[in-house]
């Protein structure tokens, strides 16, 4: 029984391996493929007439939801996009966008710092003001949209040091005959 396990461990490991990269890749493949031609938001701002039409896949986290009588309009803050287009938090805003869509969207559940991704033509721009700063926003014709999972919030406090994780940590204050009351923050 012990070859049994020796032999077949590896690609035991290497399936569960498998299916934990796979559970990760969670947006529908529109999302996940870039176009060929994929302008940046930068190159796209000044020139919004010379990209207009051009399919773009884009993505950051929602600003602003508005509800109009023919579709929604997202107000998107752009984010650099990993490989499969999840947006990646930072300090490096790329620019703002808005997204147009024909669907209603739920501002309760489309709400503020959502990462959200959209795959779709550029339209045109939009002049609105941020503060008293007029901003030509481009604006996206999405033919596809993805509202990324929210992760979940982690404190500090839900974390032992890493030294508990050691096999070898003696805890001087443990004693199988006394309660454990342990002087740390859990």
């Amino acid at each position: 029984m012990e070859t049994l396990n020796t032999q077949y461990g590896p690609y035991l490991l290497l399936v569960i391996g498998m299916l934990w990269i796979s559970g990760c890749a969670t947006a529908p493949p529109e999302i996940r493929e870039a176009p060929a031609e994929n302008p940046a938001i930068s190159q796209v701002i000044g020139n919004v007439d010379q990209y207009r039409g051009d399919a773009v896949r884009w993505g950051g986290v929602i600003l602003d939801v508005e509800n109009r009588t023919d579709g929604t309009a997202v107000t998107v803050m752009a984010l650099p996009l990993s490989d499969h287009g999840e947006p990646q938090t930072g300090d490096s805003s790329r620019g703002r966008f808005i997204a147009l869509t024909n669907q209603f969207l739920e501002p309760t559940v489309y709400k503020t710092d959502r990462k959200f991704t959209v795959k779709g033509e550029i339209a045109g721009a939009e002049i609105r003001k941020i503060g008293e700063f007029p901003y030509a926003y481009p604006v996206i014709d999405v033919q596809h949209y993805y509202l990324w999972p929210e992760e979940p919030a982690v404190s500090e406090r839900d974390y032992y040091p890493w030294w508990r994780y050691d096999p070898w940590y003696y805890d001087p204050w443990y004693s199988p005959w006394y309660p454990h009351y342990y002087p740390y923050w859990r």
